[in-house]
């Protein structure tokens, strides 16, 4: 893949050459005369920025200020005010940061582009701060990783409708739903969401084939790792059509390695997704359709080999401007557990049923936007699970919530582990 790579880098060269030598004199490239999904509006997409311009814009550069703010209320009211399992807002009964992000972005100068995002908050701890793979040696650890949110640097090349090539650390081209819960219908997440990546590192490559039709071809370490397990990288495609202002596409896959301890196993895993504006104004602005279709298998020298699939329906109807609700139901099923995120990284317990997972939910969201850059939201979510995985009164990290300092006392308790799950999040995020 690598190898491709290259080739593709050294003849995009020429192209770009070729392209602007056709041109008359003073004419604009293809890929700014027709830029990229300019034959719609695309803001009700689930996933997506729904926010005019950013107001932060300094000639090539542009800015952006995120702040996440919630609470949480699991109803069985977990002893250590731990909410498992979730990667948004996992405090019970505390006002607190889900997420706050700086971040600047370089675009324009007819070539290079790059952008680089610092984050902190839990939403930081429970999604990048669960990384194993920074334990395998030296010079790779949490500590330094986990603030960047965004880091990348490459080039743009005006050929076909745009060419992007680049290195660094990027959001996932996984799961239809954005790490930025602002960005998605509902603020918590589907397990199909959950128990895939929100990040990778490595390479991306963009060919805006069409101005309908997006190509990325990613060649990454993992799974949502920084580093490696083993001496063989990972990558996969994403493909996204886009025929009509009020239809979305989606489909991709990834192939990798991503057992510790299993340097043969193998995992294939690919996401689809259809978005559907189906109302377009009349008694509301907008109702749209999300519908997630996903289906993997990891073969492994070294236990069980399974299957996994999993999917969700979201539908979300925009009254006007400012008022939105959405309502989604999910679904998973996990035949080893393979992609069920366990118990927090450095926890000295482990889930207590190692068997299939089969789990589900139901979220509703009301969301209420006083301004373009302020949106205030309310939300219920209910979930379920074959086995016990959701945080009990007793809580996940000790005995009266705390995590033993003492490797007996550590040793005498047990995680308190329930079937069901029941919580209400209130959230306010300013982004700018």
């Amino acid at each position: 893949m690598r190898s491709l790579l290259l080739v593709f880098f050294l003849a995009a060269l020429p192209c770009s050459r070729a392209i602007a030598e056709e041109k008359p004199a003073g004419e604009k490239p293809l890929d700014e005369r027709e830029p990229p999904y300019a034959n719609g509006d695309f803001s009700w997409l689930n996933g997506g920025n729904r926010q005019p311009d950013s107001l932060l814009k300094w000639g090539p550069l542009t800015g952006s200020v995120f702040v996440d703010a919630y609470y949480a209320f699991q109803f069985s009211q977990p002893a250590d005010h731990t909410i498992f399992q979730t990667t948004t807002a996992p405090r019970h009964n505390e006002i607190a940061l889900n997420l706050v992000a700086l971040g600047v972005e370089v675009s324009g100068l007819d070539g290079p582009i790059g952008r680089l995002y610092l984050q902190a908050g839990s939403n930081v701890e429970t999604d990048w701060g669960q990384d194993a793979s920074t334990r395998r040696g030296q010079f790779l650890t949490l500590r330094t990783f986990a603030p960047v949110q965004q880091a990348a640097v490459g080039w743009h090349f005006h050929s076909l409708h745009g060419i992007n090539l680049e290195a660094g650390i990027f959001p996932s081209y996984f799961a239809l739903e954005s790490y930025l819960p602002q960005e998605n219908w509902n603020y918590t997440h589907p397990f199909v969401s959950d128990f895939t990546p929100y990040y990778f590192a490595g390479t991306r490559t963009q060919l805006f084939l069409r101005q309908d039709l997006k190509l990325e071809l990613w060649l990454v370490n993992g799974w949502q790792t920084f580093g490696q397990w083993h001496e063989t990288r990972a990558g996969g495609y994403q493909l996204n059509f886009r025929p009509s202002g009020r239809l979305s596409l989606n489909h991709s896959t990834y192939l990798g390695k991503d057992q510790p301890l299993d340097p043969h196993a193998v995992r294939l895993y690919a996401d689809n997704f259809t978005q559907w504006q189906w109302i377009k104004g009349g008694p509301v602005k907008s109702s749209a359709l999300a519908l997630v279709a996903d289906l993997g298998w990891e073969h492994r020298s070294i236990g069980s080999s399974g299957w996994m699939t999993g999917g969700s329906l979201s539908d979300r109807v925009e009254f006007d401007d400012r008022w939105a609700v959405c309502a989604r139901a999910d679904l998973f099923y996990d035949q080893t557990q393979a992609l069920v995120i366990q118990l927090p990284l450095g926890s000295p317990y482990a889930l207590p049923d190692k068997g299939a997972f089969l789990g589900g939910g139901l979220a509703l969201t009301l969301d209420f936007a006083p301004s373009p850059w302020l949106l205030l939201r309310l939300e219920y979510a209910k979930r379920w699970a074959n086995i016990p995985y959701f945080s009990g009164p007793g809580g996940i990290t000790g005995p009266g919530g705390v995590l033993p300092s003492d490797p007996a006392a550590a040793a005498s308790f047990t995680p308190d582990l329930r079937k069901g799950d029941d919580r209400v999040v209130a959230n306010a995020t300013l982004r700018l």
